[in-house]
């Protein structure tokens, strides 16, 4: 099947990351955070701070008991 595009991509914004800025195309998936679009998410991620970390027993400061709303238990 062939593509139906026939001109330029057209840019509709650019990536609200600082660090990338990376055009941003008419039917691109992009995210929307707030009113900002960001052209993935680990630019979102990057871009509002966030950071990926292991979910493990130091986030509940090293306390080892069961939570009442522990999925595993």
């Amino acid at each position: 099947m062939m593509s139906k595009v026939t001109g330029p991509l057209e840019v509709i914004d650019f990536c609200a990351n600082p660090v990338c800025q990376d055009e941003i195309y008419f039917g691109q998936r992009a995210v929307k955070y707030g009113k900002d679009l960001y052209c993935g998410n680990n630019c979102l991620c990057e871009g509002i701070g966030a950071v990926v970390i292991k979910a493990d027993d130091n986030l509940r400061g090293g306390d080892a008991t069961e939570h009442e709303n522990d999925p595993t238990g």
